[in-house]
């Protein structure tokens, strides 16, 4: 493969758009060298309608206005709730066949006619005992990505690679904790992306469809708050027992709980699929990771190591970004995973 040049790798979510550009990324210790944030325009993330993304591409301007970000060449990350992912073995094929077996394959999981998806695969490992090669099928709507290279193109970017928030999670989590194995848990607006890493690979990963914003909506209805209000409350006192009565624990902690639900579903059907033993380590990204004592809940209701992603680890920042870097930092990892891609 041919290594990418340094560039600015983008994370659209529901409510911001994040940029980070790397330098040096193919050492051991990359550095900042340039990040901006703007928020999303309502409704507009997936969108094929030309005027949704062309607000889009307008945000994308902003945020290079505003940061002063020069470098026009980027990677873009696809959400995960419109991207299918599926971790194949493939005994007795040899590695020129694996091509033919994938798409053999993948008709039976991809729940869109293959016409209508653009697809890939990442060869992941051999299972040795099997004589298989590993393997992770990735596909998206030809729909979904062509509204990324509109947006690039109407924003005058360069649009070398897009890939899957998990993937560019995985690498930053890689890069700056060295863990091989760990589940991930990435906390967004509308939904909470899970994610497993084995022996450095990405090998399983689903979309949640509870986010955040559920648990603003949930005080809002339970005390009728207004928005801004019931967003303050959830920020601050979180799913901490103990204070407020524990008032506001009360409402928020069975939406986290169903969530858990769903996170111990995805780890029994990869054990089950993969017939390999879950990491025992969570890391936490996303918005929806700095949610007050989210860390101490889900360590008790998955009984594992839970911290918080810190992807600015290994990288050099300096001190003109410090405060606006570390502030949030879990929020940044898809977009510093997308920088951190070499090839």
């Amino acid at each position: 493969m041919a290594n990418l040049p340094d560039h600015v790798g983008i994370d659209f979510g529901t409510h911001s758009v994040k940029a980070v550009e790397l330098g040096s990324i193919g050492t051991n210790r990359p550095r900042l060298v340039n990040l901006g944030s703007q928020a999303t325009p309502k409704g507009a993330i997936n969108s094929e309608d030309p005027m949704d993304q062309k607000r889009l591409a307008d945000v994308l301007k902003k945020l290079y206005d505003a940061s002063g970000m020069k470098n026009n060449k980027v990677v873009m990350a696809l959400p995960e709730f419109s991207v299918f992912t599926r971790f194949l073995e493939l005994p007795g094929v040899k590695e020129e066949e694996i091509k033919e077996a994938v798409y053999y394959e993948a008709k039976q999981y991809i729940p869109l006619p293959l016409n209508e998806v653009m697809m890939d695969y990442i060869p992941i490992g051999f299972n040795t005992e099997r004589n298989a090669p590993r393997v992770l099928v990735i596909a998206a709507s030809s729909k979904v990505v062509e509204i990324y290279l509109n947006i690039a193109k109407e924003a005058g970017l360069d649009l070398l690679a897009i890939e899957t928030e998990s993937l560019a999670m995985g690498r930053a989590i890689y890069k700056s904790t060295g863990k091989k194995a760990v589940v991930m848990l990435d906390f967004g607006a509308n939904n909470t992306d899970m994610s497993i890493l084995s022996d450095g690979y990405l090998v399983f990963s689903q979309s949640i469809a509870i986010g955040s914003d559920s648990l603003t909506q949930a005080i809002v209805n339970k005390f009728n708050f207004d928005i801004q209000r019931a967003e303050e409350f959830k920020r601050n006192y979180g799913i901490v027992p103990n204070v407020l009565e524990g008032k506001i624990y009360s409402v928020l902690s069975p939406i986290i709980e169903s969530i858990m639900v769903e996170v111990r579903r995805g780890v029994e059907f990869y054990k089950s699929r993969t017939l390999s033993i879950a990491p025992a380590d969570y890391v936490l990204g996303g918005d929806g990771a700095l949610l007050p004592g989210i860390i101490e809940y889900i360590s008790k209701s998955l009984n594992a190591n839970v911290a918080l992603a810190n992807p600015w680890n290994n990288i050099q920042v300096d001190k003109n970004f410090e405060d606006i870097a570390r502030k949030g930092a879990p929020s940044y990892s898809v977009a510093i995973g997308l920088a951190l891609r070499d090839d």
